[in-house]
């Protein structure tokens, strides 16, 4: 059940993101009432629906994160990843994240950190940190999935893998 729920978010997501393309594009191309229109529509149809369906997927991600099939060779990989990226974050003063992005970036390396369990296990336990970090980020209006796909490839082709394979 919850495999087919991830993959209909998936699908839904999709669709969301053509049409918020385009209605950026006809914001930035049209004036007046249109681009109005385009962008309220942004703000409050689009966005908040991504929002909704992102958190709904990470939340039975988290759910489900125990009987994930997570290779310890590739949950190392993403573990070395993400821990890399913190601390660029940190040393990196300019990054434009806020307090509450980092704060949460930084509990997620200090589980990752922890001595004692395997890496597919601690990738698993942090997996439950990732539904607040996205509620955060868009409030700071980052883009989750970019965010993801481009500092933690690693990790989210291995989540979504091991969530497909379920």
């Amino acid at each position: 059940m919850n495999n087919n729920r991830l993959l209909q978010l998936e699908t839904l997501l999709e669709i969301l993101h053509a049409q918020q393309a385009t209605l950026e594009q006809e914001a930035l191309l049209t004036t007046g009432l249109p681009k109005t229109q385009a962008e309220q529509r942004l703000l409050l149809e689009i966005k908040p629906k991504i929002e909704e369906y992102k958190k709904e997927y990470w939340q039975i991600l988290a759910s489900q994160a125990g009987s994930l099939a997570i290779p310890e060779q590739e949950a190392e990989a993403a573990i070395i990843e993400i821990v890399e990226f913190v601390g660029q974050v940190e040393v990196n003063q300019s990054a434009t994240y806020p307090d509450e992005v980092l704060q949460i970036l930084q509990e997620i390396r200090d589980k990752l950190n922890q001595p004692g369990a395997s890496a597919a296990a601690k990738l698993k336990g942090i997996i439950s940190s990732i539904p607040p970090f996205v509620g955060v980020s868009y409030e700071a209006e980052i883009d989750m999935e970019n965010f993801f796909r481009t500092y933690f490839p690693t990790f989210t082709h291995l989540i979504k893998g091991a969530a497909t394979k379920k």
